[in-house]
């Protein structure tokens, strides 16, 4: 199951990412379900805690996300799309990822190792991958993003720095980005096949697709372009 929380939808940078991850899935048997949250009518967790106290285990609120839980519960892999935004996920899945507390029980616990948590209410929970993209450069864009993944002992982690140049036509053409889409489906072959992805594998989708020097020229260039049109139509 992929979790899409791009704004974008069908024509993200993510749904372009998530794609051929997802083939190569359904090349190796699995049976996939895509979610574009921007398409469901999802509300904000309300932080009133009636899934804990007054309807225990079942959220207060009417709309599309009970339906989702079941599915949910039943894959046994969930990838989780987020394009950055503020150097986060987007506000979509953060929608999802709150309105999963339901699953959790009220009580707090502490682990051996002196972490606390809350036990959860189901037997057991499905492996993530995530899979998130950037417009920006730099190493540090996926920091935040990062550190909350690591919590769930992802299975596959893809981030992608030029994530711009997917969508650009020209660029579609350079070869290191057709390895990328390569990548990711050998990724997702893997995953169904031996529940983990090669070293190989990772090393090939975190290849460089193109120089910082030549993304910064295309996207100043595509920008100078939109603000003309801009300007020639004021």
């Amino acid at each position: 199951m992929a979790i899409r929380g791009s704004l974008r939808g069908r024509n993200g940078n993510t749904h372009r990412i998530v794609d051929p991850l997802l083939e190569g899935a359904r090349e190796a048997g699995a049976e996939t379900e895509e979610v574009f949250l921007v398409e469901r009518d999802i509300k904000h967790c309300r932080g009133c805690f009636g899934c804990w106290g007054k309807t225990p285990g079942k959220c207060v609120i009417n709309d599309e996300m009970p339906g989702l839980i079941d599915p949910f519960l039943e894959s046994d892999y969930v990838g989780l799309g987020a394009p950055v935004y503020s150097m986060y996920m987007t506000g979509l899945l953060k929608d999802f990822m709150d309105r999963l507390l339901p699953l959790a029980t009220p009580h707090i616990r502490k682990s051996a190792d002196g972490a606390f948590y809350h036990n959860g209410r189901i037997k057991r929970c499905p492996r993530v991958f995530c899979v998130a993209n950037c417009g920006f450069l730099g190493e540090h864009n996926f920091d935040m993003l990062k550190a909350m993944v690591v919590q769930m002992s992802p299975v596959l982690e893809v981030y992608c720095n030029c994530g711009e140049a997917l969508c650009d036509a020209e660029a579609a053409a350079i070869p290191a980005i057709s390895e990328f889409y390569d990548a990711l489906r050998q990724a997702g072959k893997e995953i169904v096949t031996g529940g983990r992805v090669s070293e190989e594998t990772v090393r090939r989708i975190h290849a460089e697709l193109m120089s910082d020097e030549e993304y910064m020229a295309r996207a100043n260039q595509h920008w100078d372009e939109e603000i003309g049109r801009a300007e020639s139509q004021s």
